[in-house]
């Protein structure tokens, strides 16, 4: 069969087909640098963050949290400005549905009109849905890996190691949660 083009940007892609949700770029020393919505095609998706006009996606970027969002339910431009506004990142300017300035209480207000309800806390509700964690992958002569094995979806799902550094989603929001409450 030889080999198979796998990976987009060193990221192995395979796991995403057809898949839509609202992706989180991490940087190698943890922070969310730049956060997006794809519909179902996350080889693509990925690769438009290295043109030059739109550069987000450079070699700090070291991993990929991908919340997997079922857009008949939730539409996903709104969930991806919730995530914008609930992690700030530097890499993302426009933000026209929440203001960074609103209180928890008015973005609940805001989403509903958009047709999410929120109940509970905003850091349950973010922690509801599956999500995917990639971490980015170099070949032996240090280039971004393109090649490699068809992944599941299962095989890329990431739980707790409990440690001080862990990369898990829940861990990334409970980070996140210290900071801004």
């Amino acid at each position: 069969m030889g080999k198979q083009y796998t990976h987009a940007k060193g990221f192995n892609v395979t796991s995403l087909e057809g898949v839509a949700g609202v992706y989180i770029l991490q940087e190698t020393c943890g922070d969310v640098a730049y956060i997006g919505h794809c519909n179902n095609d996350f080889k693509n998706r990925i690769r438009s963050h290295t043109n030059k006009t739109n550069g987000k996606l450079d070699n700090n970027i070291q991993y990929l949290h991908v919340v997997i969002i079922d857009p008949d339910i939730y539409p996903l431009h709104v969930l991806e400005h919730l995530f914008i506004w609930y992690f700030n990142p530097p890499r993302n300017e426009d933000l026209w549905i929440f203001s960074r300035n609103k209180t928890v209480r008015q973005v609940k207000e805001t989403a509903k009109k958009h047709n999410i309800n929120i109940q509970g806390t905003l850091e349950e509700f973010l922690l509801s849905f599956e999500t995917v964690f990639i971490e980015r992958e170099w070949d032996d002569n240090f280039e971004l890996k393109r090649y490699g094995e068809v992944e599941t979806q299962s095989s890329k799902k990431s739980s707790c190691d409990g440690t001080l550094n862990c990369l898990c989603y829940q861990c990334l929001i409970d980070s996140r949660s210290k900071v801004i409450w």
